[in-house]
């Protein structure tokens, strides 16, 4: 499967979008807890960017970890493999760790552990 990247435009109507978000962060953060230097303000939006962060690539891994089927070939001998998964976190800019549930197979014959691409789907 190609890797495809987004537009220019799709980048700019997201951050529009996340923008949105933004305002209605900050109207939930209310000015009930008083005012706010401009650092406070900044960890607000910060926590709020490793959210969306958190959240979107959460959803997008799992998305494509969806297109692979209960197998998966061997990459060497081409055996079907039961594609299972394993959970680790992923640091990713920021240092946001998201949560993965990654999928994995083993080939007996081969002894060979290896990551299925979710660019072709198995069996």
């Amino acid at each position: 499967m190609a890797k495809r990247k987004p537009t220019e435009q799709q980048l700019r109507e997201i951050r529009e979008f996340a923008a949105q978000w933004g305002k209605i962060v900050a109207r939930r953060f209310g000015p009930e807890s008083g005012p706010l230097d401009f650092a406070a303000m900044e960890q607000v939006a910060a926590a709020a960017a490793a959210g969306l962060t958190e959240g979107t690539l959460g959803v997008l891994l799992e998305q494509q970890a969806g297109t692979l089927g209960s197998e998966h070939p061997c990459p060497d001998c081409g055996r079907p493999c039961p594609v299972q998964h394993e959970d680790r976190a992923l640091t990713v800019r920021g240092g946001v760790q998201v949560p993965l549930h990654e999928p994995v197979s083993h080939c007996p014959d081969c002894r060979r552990d290896f990551f299925p691409p979710a660019a072709r789907s198995g069996t």
